[in-house]
């Protein structure tokens, strides 16, 4: 039981299906034990037969998993449900959490990277959005909430879509991709849904690099620069897109030129001290010079780590940031991530 306990959070806007979803989850076959965290227990119609903690509301249920209340602090709530584990010997392989529908992830993913305790014994493996096919669109135009659970996902599952016309859910997930070119978007379908399609997909830490879509037809909000230095030339791509109503932006900075690290943890440093709050979600894989590991950088607004990877091994080594925030300077950043890369021509000029 040494292995980090994965943890999957799924949010959403009121009215999404999020429970629906839960319980659904709840009911197919799957060889885990999940634990679920949510506001209200009385939200999730599942039996229990047990009360494993009386204090916490911790419900075991009929087919083994725990149903757990959330009336506490969240780190506190999975101390009691890593106890549980340890010392009554109940099997949990896996957290989901269900945020209310007015919840940003952010605040809960820094919950797992500032406490010591929870970055040792769990780990995020992805961050589900659920959106609302038939009030989708008008709640991205007046909730910021909104707005932010689409900028964080790692998946994007559009519930509903049978009640809306084939036009309206073009434009919806066009204007999904908009906002988080990163995140795959998907159709939900309660009847066909397996538990492999939400659960146990690895991407909060995945290195991504934005989607090959249509060309634009209308104007949306979001920036791209990509930056490939293969051959000791810069080929840069540029796409702006400015929305003056929600203020997200996106980029994407990728080279295969090794990484500076000492500029790049003055970077990283600045930006953060700088646009802290602004940062909604950001992450990467880089290869930096001397170093045989991958590097993984992870952050949320002003809270950020990075840790060694898998060595590179025979891999191509690449590096791969991408960011997602509010009216964030892209160019600006775009020009000094550049001067971070240790091109062939900067190499031969410092004699490396």
């Amino acid at each position: 039981m040494n292995q980090r306990i994965p943890v999957t959070i799924i949010t959403g806007f009121l009215g999404a299906g999020k429970t629906t979803l839960i319980n659904e989850l709840l009911h197919r076959p799957y060889d885990e034990k999940i634990a679920v965290i949510v506001n209200e227990y009385g939200d999730v119609g599942v039996d229990h037969n047990l009360v494993v903690n009386v204090e916490e509301e911790v419900y075991q249920m009929n087919n083994g998993c725990l149903c757990c209340t959330l009336r506490t602090d969240l780190s506190d709530m999975l101390r009691t449900i890593f106890t549980i584990r340890e010392e009554q010997n109940v099997p949990i392989d896996r957290i989901v959490i269900e945020t209310t529908g007015l919840a940003e992830p952010g605040p809960i993913a820094q919950t797992f990277m500032r406490t010591p305790f929870l970055q040792e014994h769990y780990e995020i493996d992805s961050v589900i959005t659920l959106v609302d096919a038939v009030n989708g669109l008008y709640q991205l135009a007046h909730y910021d909430e909104s707005i932010d659970q689409i900028a964080f996902a790692d998946k994007v599952l559009i519930t509903k879509s049978d009640d809306v016309d084939s036009e309206m859910l073009r434009v919806l997930e066009h204007k999904l991709e908009k906002l988080n070119p990163f995140a795959a978007i998907e159709r939900l379908n309660l009847e066909d849904i397996n538990v492999t399609d939400v659960l146990g997909l690895q991407l909060f830490d995945e290195q991504k690099k934005e989607r090959v879509s249509e060309p634009e037809k209308d104007s949306g909000h979001h920036h791209h620069a990509h930056h490939d230095h293969s051959d000791g030339h810069s080929h840069d791509h540029h796409h702006d897109h400015a929305n003056h109503t929600s203020g997200i932006v996106s980029l994407s900075l990728t080279t295969n030129d090794p990484i500076h690290p000492t500029l790049i943890d003055m970077w990283m440093n600045e930006l953060v001290m700088t646009y802290g709050m602004d940062l909604l979600r950001y992450k990467g894989v880089l290869h930096l010079y001397g170093d045989s590991n991958q590097i993984i950088y992870q952050g949320v607004n002003m809270t950020f780590k990075a840790a060694r990877g898998e060595p590179w091994g025979k891999k191509e080594r690449e590096s791969v940031l991408v960011f997602i925030g509010k009216n964030l300077p892209l160019e600006e950043m775009k020009q000094s991530f550049e001067k971070c890369i240790l091109t062939k021509e900067v190499m031969e000029e410092l004699n490396i």
